[in-house]
């Protein structure tokens, strides 16, 4: 898959938790490799105050043309980050 074709893509948990869209990827120019999922949060509030939610590609679950699925213990504080920067 193009990876201009994900962005934009909804993200959401197994267990169908809307968390966003996709707003950027981190990929790691040596390799390749994406390195972190950036995703804007679905709640207005949050977005504006603590940035976007960070994922892991070890966090992904699958990756279709019309959605991505992450693992349910995204909102756990140990496995979501925020960043102001994007």
């Amino acid at each position: 898959m193009n990876l201009k074709n994900i962005i934009n893509l909804p993200v959401y948990t197994e267990s169908r938790e809307y968390l966003g869209p996709l707003i950027d990827l981190d990929i790691d120019l040596n390799t390749g490799r994406i390195e972190k999922y950036f995703v804007k949060n679905k709640n207005f509030l949050k977005n504006l105050f603590q940035g976007c939610l960070i994922i892991m590609p070890s966090q992904i679950v699958a990756i279709s043309e019309k959605k991505i699925i992450v693992k349910n213990n995204i909102n756990k504080a140990e496995n979501l980050a925020s960043s102001s920067v994007k």
